[in-house]
Parts: structure tokens; C-alpha cells; sequence
């Protein structure tokens, strides 16, 4: 008569399979009883002690007249979230039971034995088994079956952890821990055999990729961020040295303040390096609308953008320049190209504008009481009628 053990290992990761090991020993040809004395439960045992006997187990499970019968049973991910992993579990632990069954005599089947305190039922068996909480550290039997289980599993981390090598799959053995915390930063971080149904991944699944907004004044980024807040979690990055006198300059950020508290939307303010400004578009002070000296302002306030992005590991970044009718949409288009190469950034290539975009963000103003300014920025631009310049 023989009596079956079942135990599983990976049911607590946040990643891949659980696997369950369903197991007996031949009384007609019994182990030795030094090897039996190794075994112990497969986590007090060093990985090369179970890498050791789970050898040994296999060869002894090979033989003619075999002294161990096993069968594993792997549930992957996808299952895992489908059916949670309570039922996967049980899936597992049945369908390496009924392998197992294909190997030895179901008559013979005295009981089947099974580690924790699930109570699952199987139909493949006459009556019910008997649950043993903490059996993993006191039977023999589920001793070799938590080896086999855990080595099979720890075997499948090797194999991912060569094809994801920035998950320390080596290290971290698929828990949450601090390092696996660390790698999950965002959605676009969760692979193909994390278990989504978790909830610390699920958690993070559900979040929305960031983005940073450059902002170049309220009135334009009224449309972009209750457009972009519905794909993204913005950030709005506040970098305008173009903006004179430095009283307009204050105006302008004080709106920017204001709306980000009424969409709830985090802002970073930078650096006022006007200086840098008259520099960047010395000798074209001049020129036209659109020309030069408009596109030497994009530049640099993209650029600082990109760069801002790039440090805060924010894939994605756009700029609320694209909603005037007045800007030059497809140079912008090629800058955000140019600051986003080699740098693993995307540049939203929206135009803010269609859509009645720059209307509706004159009715936001109108409806929250914000400040519209009459002038781009520019002390040069064509509607900056000089009243009142001081820094």
C-alpha cells in the first residue's frame, strides 16, 4: 500500500508558476537509510545540498524497479490571475496527483497526505485527504517533495533570470522584496510572468505612465493637461526665461500654482535664467514671428525639458507650446525628436490645438478666473507693446 505527499513551492512571489509535487516511496524496494537521514525541509537545506538530493531523487525515481514515485505539476501566471492562487494551488497539487496516479495502482492507495491546511477536495480520489499544517517540517516523505518542488522552481528563476537580467530574479527569488520593489517603478516595468491579480502589482499595473508637461503658460496648458491626465499622471515642469518683465514672469507662474491645484497636478519650477534667454537668441532679437529667434526659445526650453525628464526617469514628455496657433508645430515636432534620441524618452507629437483646443482653453479661463496674458512672452514679440517694463 502506498501513501501519497503533495506539497507545492512559489504560491507567496509575485511572479510565474506555483509548482506542486505529488510523491511516495516504494516499500517493496526501500531507500537507504543514510540518504533518508539527509533529507530534510528543502528551505533549512543549502541550494547545493538540494540541488544534491534532488539528483538523487530522480535517479532513484529511474529505475526499473523504482524506490520513488513522483510527478510535478506546473500552473503558470496567467492561470494563477484567472482563478486566483488558492485554486491554482489545487490545480497543481491535481494534476500532478493524477499523473502520479498513472504510475502506480490506484487500489493501492492507502491515503493521500498533503502539507498546509487548504481542505481541498479532489474528485480524482475516493475520500478526502488528510491536511498536515507544518508537514513540510516534520514528514520525510513531504521533505522530498518540497525538494523536488522547490529545485524544479528554482530552476525555471535561472532560465528568466538570464532573459530579464535587470530583475535580480537570482537574488530576489520572485518575493517583493526591496529590490524587487525597486525594479517594479512603474506599469511599463511588469513583465509577461508577473502575476497581476497580486496586489502590490496590481497596484502598480493600474497606475498611469508619467509625463512631463513643459509648460510655457496657463492659458496653453489648460486643454493639454485635462486631455494628458486621462492616459497619464502629469508633471508639470515650469521653464520660461523668455518671459520678461520678471512681474509678467510671476503673473503667469501664480496661474500656473493656481490650476495645479484645481486638476491636482504636481509642478516642478526651474530656474529663471533670463540671461541664458538674451544669450541663446543674440543677434536675432529682430526676426520675425516663427523665425529664429522663436525657434532658438523653443530649443532651449525643450532641451532643459528632456533633460529634466531623462533625470527623472519620466519616459514619456511633451509641451504645451504645441496648443498655439502662433508656434511653429513641426519644428517643435523635430526638437522633441532630437532631445528624445539615444535617451529612451518619447515626444508626444500632439497638436493641442485641433480640436477647438485653443478655445476651450480661453473658456477655462474664463470659467477659473485666470489670468490670459496678451503677449507670448518675449519682450521682442510683435505684441509686446512695452507699458510698464521693469524687471
Amino acid at each position: 500500500m502506498y501513501k501519497i505527499w503533495i506539497d507545492e513551492a512559489g504560491r507567496w512571489p509575485w511572479l510565474w508558476p506555483v509548482v506542486a509535487c505529488s510523491l511516495t516511496f516504494n516499500k517493496n524496494n526501500p531507500l537507504d537509510a543514510k540518504f533518508l537521514w539527509e533529507l530534510n525541509d528543502s528551505k533549512k537545506l543549502t541550494e547545493k545540498k538540494r540541488e544534491e538530493l534532488f539528483t538523487k531523487l530522480i535517479q532513484f525515481s529511474t529505475w526499473e524497479n523504482p524506490q520513488v514515485y513522483f510527478w510535478v505539476w506546473v500552473v503558470d501566471n496567467y492561470l494563477i490571475d484567472e482563478i486566483n492562487i488558492k485554486q491554482a494551488n489545487k490545480e497543481a497539487m491535481r494534476r500532478s496527483l493524477v499523473e502520479l496516479l498513472r504510475k502506480i495502482d490506484k487500489k493501492k492507495i492507502e491515503g493521500v497526505l498533503v502539507d498546509g491546511n487548504d481542505n481541498y477536495v479532489f474528485e480524482e480520489l475516493d475520500k478526502k485527504p488528510l491536511y498536515i499544517v507544518g508537514g513540510d517540517g516534520k514528514v520525510t516523505e513531504i521533505w522530498a517533495a518540497s525538494i523536488i518542488a522547490k529545485v524544479l522552481r528554482d530552476k525555471l528563476i535561472w532560465t528568466y533570470a538570464l532573459l530579464y537580467p535587470n530583475m535580480w530574479l537570482e537574488n530576489h527569488k520572485w518575493y517583493g522584496t526591496k529590490k524587487h520593489i525597486e525594479y517594479l517603478k512603474d506599469a511599463s516595468s511588469i513583465t509577461g510572468i508577473h502575476r497581476i491579480s497580486y496586489k502590490p502589482v496590481k497596484k502598480i499595473s493600474e497606475q498611469k505612465p508619467k509625463l512631463l508637461l513643459h509648460i510655457c503658460c496657463w492659458p496653453d496648458a489648460s486643454v493639454p493637461i485635462m486631455d494628458l491626465k486621462k492616459e497619464y499622471e502629469v508633471i508639470c515642469f515650469w521653464y520660461d526665461p523668455n518671459i520678461q518683465p520678471k512681474k509678467e514672469y510671476n503673473k503667469r507662474l501664480k496661474a500656473l500654482k493656481k490650476v495645479c491645484e484645481i486638476e491636482w497636478v504636481e509642478w516642478i519650477e526651474w530656474e529663471y535664467d533670463v540671461a541664458n534667454f538674451f544669450h541663446e537668441i543674440k543677434w536675432l532679437e529682430h526676426t520675425p514671428e516663427r523665425g529664429e529667434k522663436c525657434v532658438k526659445c523653443y530649443d532651449m526650453r525643450l532641451k532643459r525639458t528632456a533633460l529634466e525628464a531623462e533625470k527623472l526617469w519620466i519616459k514619456h514628455w511633451t509641451s504645451t507650446l504645441l496648443t498655439s496657433p502662433h508656434k511653429d508645430i513641426q519644428k517643435m515636432f523635430e526638437l522633441g525628436d532630437k532631445y528624445s534620441l539615444g535617451k529612451k524618452l518619447e515626444f508626444l507629437k500632439i497638436a493641442f490645438r485641433k480640436n477647438n483646443g485653443f478655445l476651450r482653453s480661453v473658456e477655462y479661463c474664463k470659467t477659473h478666473d485666470i489670468y490670459r496674458q496678451n503677449y507670448c512672452g518675449c519682450i521682442y514679440s510683435d505684441t509686446f507693446d512695452g507699458k510698464n517694463f521693469s524687471w
